[in-house]
């Protein structure tokens, strides 16, 4: 009894200083920190008492249940999040930590399909190896929206009270997210598909956490499988393990040739995104994932349903709903955007052009392992490069080409910049009348011409992230030139 209190009063009571100096600030995706700077020991025990003190006002029914905690390979990340089970577990919440790193899809699922309270991933996703991170889902598995995340602030450096003084701090235990992860992604991957048409895959997991997910389940459907970068490194092989950078797929393209595999399948550290390589060695960007998951549902499976897309993301999937009589939802930047338009309106596939995508029936958070396991179905399907299917894709519902370009500003241009575009926006750009605008997240111009710009500043860094989709090359680098002029 002493021990609790005690607990409560001194491990989660704010340190003034600490917070006045590294403040504690939840993004788009929960909060990421420098380790050692603002990512410390102290400031992760403030956190999980915050979030403690939001599910006791918020999940009174599920808190006995508990939490799910999981984490990557980084720095520390086992040890921060046995610190955070123990914050929860003298708050009176049990704690359910993996039994080894995990991945957030897995931790999503476990709260989910539990019944929990919340989910914790310790993690900073993609980010450089000196940042770690904390990201809390709710008990449907959806990443945590701004009001939770505003909840879990306010109550920073509040002293907690625990809710079963008389027992003692509830308990601590070790779990295997995976088999009930594995169950659920079987309900929404055709497995008898994978074992009926085997091919031969290469696994990038880039020293995360997604060995034993992604080729487990493939050798288990008789697929050949070769794995690179499967032992756990926090420094991640000395890049930026994100799927989209160029840098990061060049030894999946590399291991892809060398095996003559049918498709290279990657994830990020703690396999939320996805990356891919065909057989002929091309990444396949998120936006050209998307099209052919979307035409894969409807033409192949038979479902029917909307897009969910943010706005960011490729006009192709517009096409192809329309040429089906669906919609497209546009939505802000944030998965969190994305899931709410699986679970509230209906779309049956939802994603990003920064490779995270989920689908109706799974959890309403991205999942990287979900996403590969479709792309393998959609070439057991068709056994072809997925190049070659997008380009028959562009034949049929128009051709789209995307870009990304960063305007480096200093603060002051960059604020001038947005204000300019949202109270002065241009008639045209690029040469052509600006036919709409929309101010959904950032500012974002659609042309007559059917192209379309979308300008983001970034909360971080002195830069206006632009980006860019033509229905020709030639149209997008002009509009890229055009872009650049904008400084």
């Amino acid at each position: 009894m002493f021990f609790v209190k005690t607990l409560c009063t001194l491990v989660l009571k704010q340190n003034k200083e600490t917070m006045k100096n590294s403040p504690i600030n939840f993004g788009t995706d929960g909060w990421r920190a420098t380790i050692a700077d603002e990512y410390t020991f102290e400031n992760l025990k403030i956190v999980a008492a915050g979030l403690a003190a939001h599910l006791q006002k918020t999940e009174k029914d599920k808190i006995q249940n508990g939490v799910a905690i999981g984490y990557d390979t980084r720095f520390l990340s086992a040890e921060f999040a046995q610190t955070a089970a123990e914050v929860l577990s003298a708050s009176g919440i049990p704690a359910k930590v993996s039994d080894r790193d995990a991945t957030t899809p897995a931790i999503a699922w476990a709260a989910r399909g539990g019944g929990l309270a919340a989910g914790i991933m310790i993690t900073a996703s993609h980010n450089p190896p000196k940042y770690n991170g904390f990201k809390f889902m709710a008990p449907d598995g959806s990443p945590a929206d701004k009001e939770a995340t505003g909840s879990v602030e306010s109550l920073l450096g509040k002293k907690l009270k625990p809710t079963n003084q008389s027992n003692g701090p509830a308990q601590v235990t070790s779990f295997d997210p995976r088999p009930e992860y594995f169950k659920q992604l079987q309900t929404v991957i055709d497995f008898d598909l994978l074992k009926k048409n085997k091919g031969k895959a290469v696994c990038d997991f880039v020293h995360g956490t997604g060995r034993g997910y992604l080729d487990h389940l493939l050798r288990e459907c008789g697929w050949k499988v070769q794995t690179i970068r499967e032992n756990p490194d926090p420094m991640f092989g000395g890049i930026l393990p994100d799927p989209a950078n160029p840098k990061c797929h060049i030894a999946l393209q590399e291991a892809v040739g060398k095996s003559k595999a049918d498709i290279g399948l990657a994830n990020d550290p703690d396999a939320d995104r996805f990356g891919v390589v065909d057989s002929a060695g091309q990444y396949i960007s998120a936006n050209q994932c998307l099209a052919l998951m979307y035409v894969h549902l409807l033409e192949h499976r038979g479902m029917r349903g909307p897009i969910a897309r943010t706005v960011a993301t490729s006009g192709i999937l517009d096409a192809i709903a329309k040429k089906h009589g669906q919609e497209a939802i546009e939505t802000p930047v944030g998965f969190k955007w994305i899931g709410a338009a699986i679970e509230e309106q209906g779309a049956i596939l939802g994603g990003e052009e920064s490779n995270g995508m989920s689908m109706k029936g799974h959890t309403p958070g991205k999942d990287g392992i979900l996403a590969d396991l479709l792309l393998a179905e959609i070439w057991a399907v068709n056994k072809q490069p997925l190049s070659v299917l997008y380009q028959k894709a562009m034949k049929k519902y128009g051709s789209f080409y995307s870009t990304r370009t960063d305007l480096h500003l200093t603060d002051d241009a960059k604020n001038a910049l947005m204000e300019k575009m949202q109270t002065k926006t241009p008639r045209e750009f690029g040469g052509s009348k600006v036919a709409s605008k929309v101010l959904l997240d950032g500012v974002k111009l659609n042309l007559e011409d059917g192209s379309w710009l979308l300008m983001r500043p970034s909360g971080t860094e002195p830069l206006v992230r632009v980006y860019l989709e033509a229905r020709s090359q030639k149209r997008l680098k002009e509009l890229q030139a055009a872009a650049q002029q904008l400084k």
